[in-house]
């Protein structure tokens, strides 16, 4: 075989053993790589979540129900206020008629004693509300191009009750939607297509990642 030919068709070899090496590797190295990557966005995602649950839940401790509006839930946040309830324990004394004879009863006395704005009461969730939180922050899903959360809400019955319910979801195009490209057949394959909080179907706060 003449020499440079020779030459040439090792380095052809060289050159599709290294392409064929790097693609093995990619092969085995992109689900490692996102599953991290999940793992981070998916932690600061929940976060935001479980904030706006947090966010309902006071909003339906003052009107008896959820918001389904993304925009009134934050305005409700910046500018609403809620009650200051004194919450004690105390007991007393009565005549039980079975037994015949005074008996304690425990009971709990609540006092509203003043308004706090909504920011001030859910910051005392220090854990999930930290000191320079924004209510503007509930909007958009974190790691999207400013895509907001789904939010609704509703009442569903049940025993012939209406019970309030709400639902906020996130959605895996929105939160990997830099890395479709990169990650898109192991984003498709994932077990939920997104994560919420709630349940328009049932009266649940939970997440569905658990």
């Amino acid at each position: 075989m003449n020499p440079r030919i020779f030459l040439v068709v090792r380095v052809v070899l060289g050159v599709a053993a290294l392409v064929l090496s790097y693609k093995v590797y990619r092969i085995i190295a992109e689900p490692v790589e996102f599953a991290a990557l999940k793992e981070t966005r998916y932690e600061v995602a929940k976060v935001r979540l479980e904030q706006i649950r947090e966010a309902e839940l006071a909003y339906k401790e003052k009107y008896g129900e959820y918001q389904g509006d993304l925009d009134k839930l934050i305005d409700f946040v910046t500018n609403d206020k809620v009650p200051i309830v004194l919450r004690k324990d105390s007991s007393f004394t009565y005549y039980d008629k079975v037994y015949q004879q005074d008996m304690n009863k425990d009971t709990v006395v609540l006092r509203k004693i003043g308004d706090a704005p909504v920011v001030q009461k859910l910051q005392q969730k220090g854990d999930l509300f930290p000191a320079d939180f924004n209510p503007e922050d509930l909007r958009f899903i974190p790691f999207s191009n400013q895509v907001a959360f789904e939010l609704a809400a509703d009442k569903i019955d049940r025993n012939g009750v209406d019970v309030p319910v709400f639902e906020v979801k996130a959605s895996n195009e929105a939160l990997f939607h830099d890395v479709m490209k990169q990650y898109g057949s192991l984003i498709k394959d994932l077990s939920i297509p997104f994560l919420a909080v709630g349940s328009l179907s049932e009266p649940t706060l939970s997440g569905n990642w658990k």
